[in-house]
C-alpha cells in the first residue's frame, strides 16, 4: 500500500473516531470548537415557491392559565405557556390554498438565549404514525421558543409535546442551542425521536437527512425508539448496534445526492480536506459531529452557507447560475434567508448576522437581540398580528413591497441572469462592505460590553444605532448594485394570466430591439428556473417604447394571485444578456 494512501486512511479513521419547506442546512459549533469561544449556530432557510421573509421582536407577556390555541387548523389544540418570553422571530410566509401557512420554516431566539431552528429530514420509514387530534407541527417550535430556559429544557419540552400529540411531519431535525450546549432532536412522524448532544469541541452538520447514529441512551424516549423498530421489523439486535439513521431513514432518502453532497462539502471546509472519495454508490454516512481542523470562525460559517461546491467535483453548474444545479448546493434557488447566531451569556448581546435571500449575493448584517424595535423595511406586521395570520391564506400577503427582502431578491435575480459577467464583481463588493461593517462593529461591540451592566440604557441605544447603521449600508449596497448591474425598469401593460399574453414595455433608449434574439428572451419569478419562465412571442416598437409579448410558462401553474415582481432575461444576438424587472398583477387562474 502506498505510504500516502495509508496516511490518508489513518487520517480518515481519526476524524471519524471524533464522533463516539426542500433543503435547509444547519451547522452547529460547540463553544470550544469556535474561534469566539461561544456556541455558534449557522442556518440557511430554504423553501420552494413564492415566499416573503419578515423579522419580528415579540415582547414578553403573562397569559391566563389554561390558555389554548390552534396554530394549524387541522392539528391539535395546544396549551400555551403562562409566560411567553421575549423572542427574536424570523418568519417565512407563503400562500398555498391546499396547505395554509408554512409549518416548518421559522427560526427563533428567546430571552434566555435559546436558539431553535430545524431541517426537513423526509422521508422516515414510518407509515402508520400515532397522532392525537392530527398531532403537532408548528406549535412545537413556538412553544419551545416561548418557554425554554436552556437547550436541555427545550428537548424536554419538545419530548413532552411529541409524547402527548405525536408529530405530524414525516421526519425533522430540531437544533436547540444555548450559551453552553447544543442538542439535536430528530423526530419521526408519530411519537418517536432520537436525541444527541453536540460535544463542546466538535461541529455538527445537518442537511435534509437524519444524522444521528447512536442516540443518547439516557434520553427520554430511547427505549421506545428501539423497541418500536424491533416491533416493525426494521431492526434486529442480533445484526449489531442500533443505528437510528440506518433504521429510521426511508431507503429512497437514505443517501440522496441532494443531501450527501452538501453534507460532505461542509465537512470539506470544516476539516480542510477533500472528501470526494465518499461520494459514490457505496457512500457511508458521515459521523454525527467532528473535531474541526481549525477553530470555526464566522467567516468559515459564511463560506459554508454560501458554497456552490466551487473547485470540487460536486460543482456541476451547466447554466448561467449555480443556484439551479444538481446536486443541490448549500446556497441555492430556494434559499430564503441565511443566519449565523453568536450566543453570548447576556442574551441582549447575542449577535445575529442575517443575509436576506441567497447569501452568496447578499451581505450579512449584524443584529443584536437587545434592540428595542425592528428597523423600518424588515417587518410589515406587528408580531401578534403576524402569528394570528401565519396560517391564514391571504394572497395579498404575497404582494410586492419595496422592503429590504424584495430589494435584495431583485439584485440576486438580476445577478443570476448576468452571473458569468457580474457575480465576481458583486461578491467582491459584498466582501468590501462586510469587512467595513465588521471593522466598525468590533470596537463598538467592546464599548457595548463595558456599558451593558452599569448603563444598559446607553448600551441598548448603541446596539440600536449599530443595527440601523448596518442595515442602511445594506440598502445603500442594493441601490448601488442596481445601477451597477444596469437593471432595466420595465412596465406591465396588462395583467398576467395563465392562458393569455402579457405585455411589457421599456424605454426604447435602453436597447435596440433589432439586436434581441426573441427565442432567448424570458420572463419569470425569482424562485423558478429559467426553463419554467414565460417565453417571448413578439418584440416590437410602439410610441417611443419597446414592447415584448410573453406567453406560457410552467411558473404560471402555481402562480400566486398577487401583485408580483417578475424578471426579464434579455438576450441579444451575440449571446450577451441584460436583466430587467417588472411589477405585474397576476390574476386568479
Amino acid at each position: 500500500m502506498p505510504l500516502i494512501f495509508f496516511i490518508f486512511l489513518l487520517v480518515i479513521a481519526f476524524i471519524f473516531r471524533a464522533s463516539e419547506a426542500r433543503a435547509c442546512m444547519t451547522v452547529l459549533v460547540g463553544r470550544n470548537a469556535s474561534s469566539t469561544g461561544e456556541v455558534l449556530v449557522a442556518h440557511n432557510e430554504d423553501a420552494p415557491g413564492r415566499y416573503t421573509m419578515q423579522t419580528h421582536l415579540v415582547h414578553k407577556v403573562r397569559r391566563h392559565p389554561d390558555t389554548k390555541t390552534k396554530f394549524e387548523p387541522d392539528l391539535a389544540e395546544l396549551e400555551l405557556p403562562e409566560t411567553r418570553m421575549n423572542l427574536f422571530w424570523s418568519e417565512a410566509k407563503n400562500y398555498d390554498p391546499e396547505n395554509p401557512g408554512p409549518s416548518f420554516c421559522d427560526m427563533y431566539i428567546n430571552g434566555h438565549g435559546v436558539v431553535i431552528c430545524s431541517n426537513n429530514c423526509e422521508k422516515s420509514r414510518e407509515d402508520n404514525p400515532e397522532l392525537t387530534d392530527g398531532g403537532i407541527g408548528y406549535g412545537l417550535r413556538r412553544i419551545v421558543a416561548e418557554s425554554a430556559h436552556t437547550a436541555k429544557e427545550a428537548v424536554e419540552i419538545a419530548s413532552r409535546l411529541v409524547d402527548r400529540y405525536g408529530y405530524s411531519s414525516s421526519g425533522r431535525s430540531y437544533s436547540f442551542a444555548d450559551k453552553e450546549e447544543i442538542y439535536v432532536m430528530q423526530i419521526v412522524q408519530g411519537r418517536h425521536y432520537a436525541v444527541q448532544r453536540v460535544p463542546d469541541d466538535e461541529v455538527a452538520v445537518i442537511p435534509n437527512h437524519y444524522t444521528i447514529h447512536e442516540p443518547d441512551r439516557k434520553a427520554h424516549g430511547y427505549s421506545e425508539l428501539v423497541n418500536y423498530a424491533i416491533k416493525r421489523g426494521w431492526y434486529n439486535p442480533e445484526d449489531g448496534a442500533f443505528d437510528f439513521k440506518k433504521v429510521y431513514q426511508a431507503e429512497d432518502s437514505y443517501a440522496h445526492e441532494k443531501n450527501t453532497h452538501r453534507h460532505v462539502r461542509a465537512f470539506d471546509i470544516i476539516l480542510d480536506m477533500d472528501f470526494s472519495c465518499l461520494l459514490n454508490k457505496d457512500w457511508e454516512p458521515l459521523p454525527f459531529s467532528v473535531k474541526p481542523a481549525h477553530k470555526v470562525s464566522i467567516n468559515m460559517l459564511k463560506k459554508i452557507l454560501r458554497t456552490h461546491f466551487e473547485d470540487t467535483s460536486s460543482y456541476k453548474s451547466g447554466e448561467n447560475t449555480p443556484h439551479f444545479q444538481k446536486p443541490l448546493t448549500v446556497c441555492n434557488i430556494d434559499t430564503l434567508e441565511s443566519t449565523i447566531v453568536q450566543i453570548r451569556h447576556n442574551p441582549d448581546r447575542i449577535v445575529i448576522r442575517k443575509a436576506l435571500g441567497r447569501p452568496c449575493l447578499s451581505p450579512y448584517a449584524a443584529w443584536y437581540f437587545g434592540i428595542p424595535s425592528i428597523p423600518e423595511g424588515y417587518e410589515d406586521k406587528d408580531p401578534d398580528t403576524a402569528l394570528s395570520e401565519h396560517f391564514k391564506n391571504n394572497p395579498d400577503d404575497m404582494d410586492y413591497r419595496n422592503n429590504a427582502w424584495y430589494r435584495l431578491i431583485e439584485i440576486q435575480t438580476a445577478c443570476d441572469i448576468l452571473y458569468d459577467e457580474k457575480s465576481e464583481f458583486v461578491r467582491s463588493e459584498i466582501k468590501k462592505l462586510e469587512d467595513e461593517m465588521e471593522r466598525r462593529f468590533e470596537p463598538l461591540d467592546s464599548q457595548i460590553d463595558l456599558r451593558i451592566r452599569n448603563r444598559p440604557d446607553i448600551a441598548k441605544a448603541m446596539m440600536e444605532g449599530s443595527v440601523i447603521s448596518s442595515l442602511k449600508d445594506v440598502m445603500d449596497f442594493a441601490d448601488k448594485m442596481k445601477k451597477s448591474l444596469g437593471i432595466i425598469t420595465c412596465e406591465a401593460m396588462n395583467c398576467v394570466e395563465k392562458n393569455g399574453t402579457f405585455s411589457v414595455k421599456f424605454p426604447a433608449s435602453s436597447m435596440n430591439i433589432d439586436d434581441l434574439e426573441i427565442s432567448e428572451c424570458l420572463c419569470g419569478p425569482s424562485y423558478e428556473k429559467y426553463e419554467n419562465w414565460s417565453k417571448c412571442s413578439r418584440i416590437y416598437h410602439d410610441s417611443g417604447s419597446n414592447i415584448l409579448d410573453f406567453q406560457g410558462g410552467k411558473w404560471l401553474n402555481d402562480a400566486v394571485p398577487c401583485f408580483t415582481d417578475l424578471y426579464i432575461m434579455f438576450t441579444d444576438k451575440s449571446g450577451k444578456k441584460h436583466a430587467g424587472t417588472v411589477k405585474a398583477r397576476v390574476r386568479n387562474q
